[in-house]
């Protein structure tokens, strides 16, 4: 069958929605904004393509990191065309309105990056690089170390090209964006319970633990590129400002989200739906309250669901 991914999606995406309950309309409603959002932009060339850019990343990303490649290109019936469903159903809410647009050629370009990543498989080993990592970051940030070992190289350029394009509005600001990403995707697997219980510490102390970290990692990378940009691009200066903070709460809800359904030895790819959401909100600085909002109301789910681990 064509459909089968979409299925298990459906699937994922009703499970998800019976656990967040009461939340679920907040994320429907933050949807239809960032829809609604969209059109507006597609009236404006630059924002336009800025938005193909981005729903194309985002698809990137997700391609790149998905452990279900071997499956889905082994087992399933056309997996070109059912990966290219998948990202075209993720992000139809926010390309189909760009058909009402005077842009509206964005939507057949967009469908033509989608269609071209599946073809993307990314299934080259991972040799073992920055064996001495552990000695700089600590062997407790094991996510960061894997992640790192995993991705050292889209990280890296990542990183230099925001560095260098510091002094330009906009663009370096969206490459650290496509960073944090890339950082929250070091959380979306399960680490053993026996790893979870080292240092004996109570649920609160690991969650804010692994919060206080990442917020001090994202604080010494960002610091640079931000400081320039605010320097050479004073006109976006409140933007800018704003940038770190959600940041900050981005990676946080990241880590929130991943405890907050935490089972042992297990990936978290079902967690991509409401990831996403909020990723997509957090490129618009102004929307900080919405990323803290959920960073709190997952940390007391995550908290509570750790107890059971954690004899808390």
């Amino acid at each position: 069958m064509s459909n089968t991914l979409l299925y298990i999606r459906l699937r994922q995406l009703n499970r998800e929605a019976n656990e967040l309950g009461l939340y679920t309309p907040i994320f429907i409603a933050i949807a239809a904004v960032l829809s609604f959002i969209s059109y507006w932009q597609y009236n404006h060339n630059r924002q336009a393509w800025l938005i193909v850019i981005l729903l194309s990343a985002i698809c990137l990303v997700i391609q790149y990191n998905r452990k279900d490649k071997a499956f889905i290109y082994k087992q399933l019936d056309k997996p070109h065309l059912q990966l290219f469903l998948e990202y075209l159903v993720l992000t139809l809410p926010f390309s189909i309105t760009s058909i009402a647009s005077k842009n509206w050629f964005c939507f057949p370009l967009l469908l033509l990056a989608l269609a071209s990543i599946p073809l993307l498989k990314f299934q080259s080993k991972h040799r073992a690089v920055f064996k001495d990592l552990s000695s700089i970051i600590p062997a407790s940030n094991y996510e960061w170390i894997s992640g790192l070992r995993k991705q050292y190289i889209a990280f890296i350029s990542l990183y230099l090209f925001a560095v260098a394009f510091s002094w330009v509005r906009i663009f370096p600001l969206f490459l650290l964006w496509f960073l944090t990403i890339m950082v929250s995707s070091f959380f979306l697997e399960n680490e053993p319970v026996h790893i979870l219980r080292a240092g004996d510490k109570t649920a609160r102390e690991l969650l804010s633990g692994k919060i206080k970290v990442n917020i001090k990692y994202i604080l010494i990378l960002y610091s640079l590129p931000v400081m320039i940009n605010a320097i050479f691009v004073q006109e976006f200066l409140i933007i800018t400002l704003l940038f770190i903070p959600v940041q900050l709460a981005l990676i946080s809800f990241a880590i929130c989200l991943k405890y907050s359904s935490y089972k042992p030895n297990t990936n978290l790819l079902g967690n991509n739906i409401a990831f996403s959401i909020i990723a997509m909100l957090s490129a618009v600085p102004y929307f900080l309250p919405v990323p803290v909002i959920f960073t709190l109301v997952y940390f007391f789910r995550a908290e509570k669901n750790l107890k059971t681990y954690l004899h808390d």
